[in-house]
């Protein structure tokens, strides 16, 4: 969709230019708006296909700023993805670029009541830098839930389910490490003598500056309770090999001792006696009973 909209913001002098909003654009209006606008057509693909791309591009005739905005699955819910967005400056147009709908671009760019260029560009960095937060408090909610799940029953669907937790605090770094890059690569363009402008840039790198802590802060969390899973993990298996180990010693009693003492031993009398049944079970039973509370004490008896 090739869209135009008239006196979406204005110049530094105060005149009103228009939002050319590229959206899911099909390949001739892919190839209108690169001759309309000086871009080259290459350079438009390559922005809209989801790889990695320099945050910063300075052109003749244009500049662009590639950006990433997370996008909920669902409302309520902490599954996103990560939309590339690319602005693009050119004389006369603000430019939007995107495979998928930016919702807030709308609220932003209106004509209703325009911004000023770079007032625009850092109110846009500003908006996605809240839904950052946002998201990744959302994360952090999930996260707990995992955590709940993992102390009562440890199942190995909840690991998964930290482990998809995991890939998306990585994703969510890697977007606010782009923004970040960005800022500072805008801030020589930004105007020095407006105020607002810079408490624009300041709430916005503050923004920036909340998110990557509480991403930083869920990485840890998850990180050490991944390892504790391991541990606990780790122990349990030793648990169960010693427990395995003191069942097969026990088993083995009755068999080796009677079976070793009848071949290498002379016992006398002891087998012509009629108690000889009797006092041969009951020394097995005490040795069984022996080694089993011996085991116990240890702990090889024991599942925990």
């Amino acid at each position: 969709m090739l869209k135009r909209v008239e006196g979406a913001f204005l110049t530094g002098n105060g005149r009103a230019r228009d939002w050319l909003q590229l959206l899911a654009p099909s390949k001739d209006e892919l190839e209108q708006a690169a001759n309309g606008l000086g871009v080259p057509e290459p350079f438009l693909l390559r922005r809209l296909e989801d790889k990695p791309a320099r945050p910063f591009v300075r052109e003749k005739g244009f500049l662009a700023l590639q950006l990433t905005v997370p996008h909920h699955h669902a409302p309520h819910s902490s599954t996103f993805d990560l939309l590339p967005l690319t602005i693009l400056l050119v004389p006369g147009y603000l430019v939007t670029l995107s495979q998928e709908p930016v919702r807030f671009l709308e609220d932003v760019l209106n004509p209703a009541a325009p911004r000023k260029r770079w007032e625009l560009v850092l109110q846009i960095i500003h908006e996605i830098a809240r839904r950052y937060v946002r998201m990744s408090r959302d994360v952090g909610q999930e996260l707990g839930q995992i955590e709940k799940e993992l102390r009562r029953a440890q199942r190995v669907n909840v690991i998964y389910s930290a482990l998809e937790v995991n890939d998306r605090l990585l994703d969510l770094d890697l977007g606010l490490l782009q923004l970040e890059h960005l800022l500072e690569e805008l801030r020589p363009w930004l105007p020095k003598d407006s105020a607002e402008f810079l408490e624009y840039y300041e709430d916005s790198r503050i923004e920036l500056r909340q998110a990557r802590e509480q991403v930083d802060t869920e990485q840890e969390t998850i990180n050490s309770l991944l390892n504790a899973y391991t541990y606990v993990v780790n122990n349990n298996v030793n648990n169960i090999f010693k427990f395995m180990a003191a069942l097969i010693i026990l088993a083995t009693i009755p068999l080796f001792i009677p079976g070793a003492a009848a071949m290498n031993v002379d016992l006398g009398p002891l087998p012509d006696s009629h108690s000889a049944f009797y006092l041969i079970t009951g020394g097995l039973i005490l040795v069984e009973v022996t080694t089993g509370l011996i085991f116990y004490r240890i702990g090889w008896l024991r599942l925990r």
